[in-house]
């Protein structure tokens, strides 16, 4: 236990920075940085729990991002990084983003009717009504058109129905939504699949497929995306979406009905919220467990993309259902938060301590340390924070066939204490 909570300490140095992304992967290939232990701190006695949480609840893949390094990345069953997944209704953010690089390139604008682009008549409201229906409202969730019929994926006329003016009734309505590629698709000439990999595949190294309005990718892809919005709509100093008023109304209140939702993006941190199929206002955070900055792309069967600003982070999780298949968010959004908070966190009996850096020496080194007292080392960590393997002989520690990068070594010495220090091997 105590050698557990030493190791801890280690973490404790870290701190949170406020700057921008410093890293971003490869455009080509699977090379991806890790985290360090001075970058990103984290329980590691209790990733094993975590792990066993969404294995239970029958994730196939998940992956946290720092800064754009990966901190953890796991994957269940015969799941690995190179399987493809579907985004669900996640893919809604993806959207809305392609919408936001649709209108930079001057062919829609927000404000104006979607029969602008559709044609008259693609509702069966009258004319005066359907004049009223802008793009806005169709990625705000708010276009009046009646969500109770019996396909709420049908785009048929006959399905799309006045119930309401637009802007004054939140509804989640995917048919309405999917008229939104279709108009992306008019405008540009390309399909969904083109328009996404000419205009972020080949800038951000993001694969996939759309089929019937879903997006399918691998995991990793969404991780992309999810780092591409965490900085906003920059990747690796280039700058996607130009236009920061539009990448910010993604991520705030698009209507005071639902205030929890953006466009086609989900907000936590507001006083109240709205769901799927549920005409009724909840008080209180959209996630009560997560961080109240947070937005997220949701998607039926518990896809999740998050993204955290204010810490830096990105987590991802794709797998089927948890429970009860329900679209948008649920209550998996705050129990799998429960865990990272507990994951992440330091217990409070445990004080900080400093880094013992004349201990070892030459640090850093090639692979061969001395130890500058008689003492034993009982532990080494990785930056993945797992136990390696190592051999010591009297003061001398033999690391000649380790990786280079930083290690965390837990000490005790002839008084029987214990205190960590930092090698680093070149």
């Amino acid at each position: 236990m105590k050698k557990s909570l030493l190791f801890l300490l280690f973490f404790s140095l870290v701190f949170h920075a406020k700057s921008q992304i410093s890293y971003f992967p490869p455009l080509i290939g699977n090379t991806w940085q890790t985290t360090s232990f001075q970058e990103f701190k984290y329980d590691i006695n209790y990733t094993d729990s975590l792990y066993a949480f969404l294995d239970s609840n029958n994730s196939k893949g998940f992956i946290v991002l720092y800064d754009g390094k990966i901190v953890v990345e796991k994957y269940f069953d015969q799941f690995t990084v190179d399987s493809f997944w579907y985004w669900a209704s996640a893919a809604k953010s993806l959207t809305s983003f392609l919408v936001g690089m649709t209108e930079e390139k001057g062919l829609v604008d927000l404000g104006m009717p979607v029969n602008t682009y559709l044609g008259n008549g693609w509702t069966s409201c009258t004319q005066q009504q359907e004049d009223a229906i802008k793009l806005w409202h169709l990625l705000s969730m708010s276009s009046g058109l009646d969500d109770a019929v019996p396909d709420v994926d049908c785009t048929d006329p006959s399905c799309l129905k006045f119930k309401s003016d637009p802007g004054t009734r939140w509804a989640y309505h995917n048919g309405p939504y999917h008229l939104v590629h279709d108009i992306i698709e008019g405008q540009s000439g390309k399909s969904m699949t083109a328009f996404t990999s000419e205009n972020l595949g080949v800038n951000t190294g993001m694969t996939g497929v759309w089929l019937d309005h879903v997006f399918y990718s691998k995991p990793r892809s969404m991780a992309r995306f999810g780092l591409l919005m965490l900085n906003r709509g920059i990747w690796n100093q280039n700058t996607l979406l130009q236009n920061t008023q539009y990448f910010d109304s993604m991520t705030v209140s698009s209507q005071s009905i639902n205030p929890a939702y953006g466009l086609l993006w989900w907000l936590n941190g507001k006083d109240t919220f709205m769901v799927p199929q549920i005409q009724l206002r909840f008080k209180g955070s959209l996630i009560s467990s997560g961080p109240s900055d947070m937005y997220a792309a949701l998607g039926k069967n518990d896809q999740k993309i998050y993204i955290v600003p204010s810490e830096k982070l990105v987590v991802v999780r794709v797998g089927n259902e948890t429970g009860t298949p329900v679209l948008g968010p649920s209550s998996f959004d705050s129990e799998l938060w429960d865990h990272i908070n507990r994951w992440r966190s330091v217990p409070s009996s445990v004080s900080y301590l400093k880094e013992e850096s004349q201990v070892i020496y030459p640090n850093p080194n090639r692979g061969q340390f001395q130890l500058t007292s008689e003492q034993t080392v009982q532990t080494i960590y990785d930056q993945q924070g797992k136990a390696v393997e190592f051999s010591q002989t009297g003061n001398e520690i033999n690391l000649a066939q380790f990786s280079s990068g930083f290690y965390a070594v837990i000490l005790h010495d002839q008084n029987g204490q214990t205190r960590v220090a930092r090698m680093q091997v070149q």
